[in-house]
């Protein structure tokens, strides 16, 4: 049970600097790299599978925004 709550605590973290970005008027490129910075810190050097699947989901989203 551990491990999903520490995982459900990382998904709140990275949604709530996301959600700040936004209220400081970041656009959602500027928000998505906050939050993926974020989550690159939370997973360390040696991110899990489950991490690095959802790095790669963060930097295929900026690659489409900033196309």
């Amino acid at each position: 049970m551990r491990g999903y709550e520490a995982k459900a605590q990382v998904m709140a973290d990275v949604a709530t600097v996301i959600e700040q970005a936004r209220r400081e008027g970041r656009d959602l490129a500027t928000a998505l790299r906050i939050a993926r910075v974020t989550l690159a810190y939370l997973s360390g050097p040696q991110p899990d599978p489950e991490q690095a699947r959802a790095l790669e989901a963060f930097d295929k989203q900026l690659r489409q925004l900033s196309s």
